[in-house]
């Protein structure tokens, strides 16, 4: 399963990232989202997550 981390970019907005277990980013939201229900479900859809990590 992969590994997804959540974060806010610099002007706040959130941000989804999937990584490998070596800490490589595979694939990214290619935009930002207002709010965090937004970003998952976009990183549910788009970039295969199921859980996420707050970073």
């Amino acid at each position: 399963m992969p590994k997804c981390e959540i974060y806010k970019d610099v002007k706040g907005k959130w941000r989804w990232r999937r990584t490998t277990k070596k800490g490589d980013i595979e694939s990214y939201s290619g935009q930002s989202f207002e709010t965090r229900e937004e970003c998952e479900k976009h990183g549910k859809e788009e970039g295969n997550c199921s859980s996420y990590k707050r970073v």
